[in-house]
């Protein structure tokens, strides 16, 4: 079980994560834009965390560019690879533009709420 601890990522990202509800969830939370210059961090908590189940909450993310989408398929073909689950809450629109114009929509595992995805994956 984690606890509570906050990231300080380069160019203001910002990445707080916390325990879910459940047992052997985790909650991602990431603040400001993700793009080529911050992104490290955001890999770098993903690939970090061991809980069962991850849930990236992006309801404070304004951009992703391409390099931070890369890092997002990264974390589906982790999970995959490992056994895990993982998805992306609270995607504003522009992001769910990203993802469709890139086709990856149907790839990522995406809930409008933190407690959909939990309730749903854990």
């Amino acid at each position: 079980m984690i606890g509570a601890m906050s990231l300080e990522a380069t160019d203001g990202l910002q990445i707080d994560l916390r325990p879910g509800l459940k047992p052997d969830v985790a909650v991602l939370k990431v603040i400001g834009p993700l793009t080529i210059r911050n992104f490290f961090g955001f890999q770098d908590a993903t690939r970090s965390n061991k809980e069962r189940v991850l849930i990236v909450d992006l309801a404070e993310v304004p951009f992703m560019d391409s390099a931070a989408l890369g890092s997002a398929l990264g974390l589906h073909v982790s999970c995959e690879k490992n056994g895990r689950k993982y998805a992306l809450v609270n995607v504003s629109p522009r992001l769910q533009t990203l993802f469709t114009v890139c086709g990856v929509q149907d790839v990522l595992v995406t809930f409008p709420t933190v407690q959909e995805a939990e309730a749903a994956l854990a």
